[in-house]
């Protein structure tokens, strides 16, 4: 065999070894695909439903603490939340004396708060600060701000419940869509609130301001998320996407 034919025998056999090898690859690139796709259809799924909530323990000696029981008493606070807690509005500052309620200084603990313990348990006897001795007054007077997320299907009303014992304020979307203020009973009524289809942010502002009863009561017609997670159908796009562009790479081969 002369060298040329060995040179040229040669060369095939590389060339085939390539083609071998890019098919390989292109076999571990589809095999990739379809893990990520499935592992983006796993996250596609219900995730844990709750909220971020964050607890405040206040001293029994604040100002707006062992307030007079008012009733329900509305008008507080700014209907938008532009800061880390609602504004007073001018009547508010004439029924709050010292609004600090959810600044770091009370600051307890956090924890994200299964959405079942919204529907029921908490609307009676609620009372989840543990008793710090050098903290006056507990397990009464404390304060919650709870934030989150939840998605609607459709653009229209949707109809929940809400209660509380003392006061408690409802933003979507940084609107203020219930106001339940004041030193005041459990006091529980149906509303219906307006809303485009898609996520929306929810943050509620909650107090417990005199001693003997405390709750808090929130019947959803949504799933709460503590953080916003992708849409199941917008998962399951990106995934046939990915592995549209795997099977056209394979087939060119």
């Amino acid at each position: 065999m002369s060298l040329q034919q060995y040179l040229s025998v040669e060369c095939c056999l590389l060339n085939i070894g390539a083609k071998k090898n890019s098919y390989t690859l292109e076999a571990n690139l589809m095999k990739k695909i379809i893990l990520v796709v499935g592992i983006l259809m796993l996250f596609s799924l219900p995730a844990h439903a709750g909220l971020f909530g964050t607890y405040y323990n206040i001293s029994d000696q604040h100002p707006d603490m062992q307030y007079w029981i008012t009733g329900l008493d509305q008008g507080y606070v700014e209907s938008s939340l532009t800061g880390d807690m609602p504004t007073l509005t001018a009547y508010g500052q004439t029924r709050v004396q010292q609004w600090d309620w959810w600044t770091n200084q009370y600051y307890s603990f956090d924890r994200i708060d299964d959405q079942a313990n919204f529907e029921g348990p908490w609307s009676s006897n609620w009372y989840p600060i543990p008793s710090d001795p050098l903290v006056s007054g507990d397990p009464y007077h404390f304060a919650v701000h709870w934030t989150g997320y939840f998605y609607v299907d459709e653009s229209k009303s949707y109809n929940y419940s809400m209660g509380s014992d003392d006061d408690s304020w409802l933003f979507i979307d940084k609107d203020l869509v219930l106001d339940l203020g004041g030193v005041h009973p459990i006091t529980t009524d149906n509303y219906t609130v307006s809303l485009d289809a898609g996520w929306h942010s929810i943050d509620v502002f909650f107090a417990e301001r005199h001693t003997v009863q405390s709750g808090f009561q929130l019947d959803f017609f949504s799933d709460f998320h503590h953080e916003p997670i992708p849409e199941p159908a917008t998962l399951l796009l990106l995934g046939l996407g990915l592995t549209g562009v795997g099977i056209r790479r394979f087939m060119k081969k």
